[in-house]
C-alpha cells in the first residue's frame, strides 16, 4: 500500500457533505477513491463534485481502495461492514456503529479474522462542552464527583436533515434505525462512559414517543445509573422541547459546573458568585484525530482514537436502556414507576 490511504465512501448523504468532506480536505495521507450511493441523484451530485461514482457497492469494493467509510442509515451498517472487511478493506463507520451491541461484536469478530482496522466516528468526544467537563473533572475543580447530568433538548427529530432523493424522514422509522436513542443517545452514552467515573450498575430508564402516542420510534429518553464510585449518571433526550436546557450539570462535594452551551459555562460554589469558565484551546478541538489515528493504524498499526471495543461498550449501554425502559411500569394515575427489574 502507498503512503496515501484511498478511502471509498458508502452513502453520499448530508453528513458526508457537511462533516466528512470538509474534514478530509484538511488531512494529509488520505484521499477519496470513489463513492457509492443507492440514489442516482446523489451519485450525479458526487460526480459533479469530481468524484468517481459507483452504482454497486461490490464494484467500489473491487476498486483499488484501502478503506471504506460507511455513512448510511444504521440498519445497514452491519451488512456493509462485513462485506467491506471480507473484501480486505479497513472500515470507518458513522455512529451508531450498529443497531445493537451484538451486531457490533459480529463486526469485531469479522475484522479480527480479516485483520482489518475498524473505528467509529464518535465525533462528539471532541465537542468543546464535553472536553471542558472532562478537564474540570480531571483537575478536581468540583471536588469528589457526585453526579453528572447530560441533556440534549431540541424541537423536532431532525428528520429534515435527510436527503429527499433517498428517504428524508428515515430517522422517524424503526426499520432504518431511527429514534432519539440511536441518534443522540449514542453520543451521550459514549461521552458518559468516556468520563471514566467507575463501572456502572443497573440502569433505570423511560423511553417514549411524545409527538405521537403511537409513534414508531422514541423521541424522549431518560436514563439513570450509579457507578461503583457512587457517582449518579443521567442522560436526558427530548425532541419535543423548544426551551433551551443546559448541556451539562456536574456536581461535586465542593462545587457545581453548569455548561449552558458549547461556548458558555459557569462554576458555582456555595456562598460565592458564579465564575465564568473559558473554553481554552484544549476544548476548541475537532474530530480530526479520529481520521488521523485511522490513517496511522492502517499504515503502521498505530492506536485508534476511538476503538471498536469503546463503541461496543456504548451500544451495550443503549441495549440496557432499551431493556430497562421495557420494564418501566405506568400506574393508573399516570405516574411512572422506574425499575430495572421485575
Amino acid at each position: 500500500m502507498t503512503d496515501v490511504v484511498r478511502l471509498g465512501i458508502a452513502g453520499f448523504g448530508r453528513i458526508v457533505e457537511l462533516v466528512h468532506l470538509p474534514l478530509l480536505k484538511q488531512l494529509a495521507g488520505i484521499e477519496i477513491g470513489g463513492i457509492f450511493d443507492v440514489t442516482p441523484q446523489r451519485r450525479a451530485l458526487a460526480a459533479r463534485r469530481g468524484f468517481e461514482v459507483f452504482d454497486r457497492l461490490d464494484a467500489l469494493l473491487d476498486s483499488p481502495i484501502d478503506a471504506l467509510l460507511i455513512a448510511t442509515p444504521p440498519n445497514s451498517h452491519l451488512e456493509l461492514a462485513e462485506l467491506a472487511v471480507h473484501a480486505g478493506k479497513h472500515v470507518l463507520i458513522e455512529k451508531p456503529v450498529t443497531i445493537t451491541a451484538g451486531e457490533a461484536v459480529r463486526i469485531k469478530e469479522a475484522a479480527a479474522r480479516e485483520d482489518s482496522v475498524v473505528t467509529v466516528f464518535h465525533n462528539r468526544r471532541f465537542d468543546s462542552d464535553f472536553r471542558l467537563v472532562k478537564r474540570v473533572l480531571q483537575e478536581e475543580l468540583l471536588g469528589a464527583p457526585l453526579f453528572v447530568e447530560r441533556r440534549h433538548h431540541m424541537f423536532g427529530s431532525g428528520a429534515s436533515f435527510g436527503v429527499k432523493s433517498f428517504h428524508q424522514a428515515w430517522r422517524n422509522e424503526r426499520r432504518y434505525g431511527g429514534g432519539a436513542l440511536l441518534d443522540w443517545g449514542v453520543h451521550l452514552a459514549d461521552q458518559l462512559l468516556q468520563l471514566d467515573l467507575g463501572a456502572r450498575g443497573d440502569v433505570r430508564a423511560v423511553m417514549r414517543s411524545v409527538w405521537t402516542q403511537d409513534g414508531e420510534v422514541d423521541d424522549f429518553v431518560h436514563a439513570t445509573m450509579a457507578t461503583d464510585r457512587h457517582v449518579l449518571l443521567s442522560m436526558d433526550i427530548n425532541f419535543a422541547s423548544a426551551v433551551p436546557s443546559p448541556l451539562w450539570i456536574v456536581g461535586g462535594d465542593r462545587a457545581t459546573l453548569q455548561v449552558v452551551s458549547a461556548n458558555e459555562a459557569y462554576l458555582f460554589e456555595q456562598g460565592k458568585q458564579p465564575r465564568v469558565l473559558e473554553m481554552g484551546m484544549y476544548e476548541k478541538s475537532g474530530p480530526g484525530p479520529i481520521y488521523t489515528s485511522f490513517i496511522d493504524a492502517v499504515r503502521s498499526g498505530g492506536p485508534l482514537e476511538v476503538t471498536l471495543d469503546e463503541a461496543i461498550a456504548a451500544m451495550h449501554l443503549l441495549d440496557q436502556i432499551r431493556a430497562a425502559a421495557q420494564q418501566t411500569k405506568e400506574q393508573t394515575d399516570g405516574n411512572l414507576v422506574f425499575g430495572a427489574t421485575v
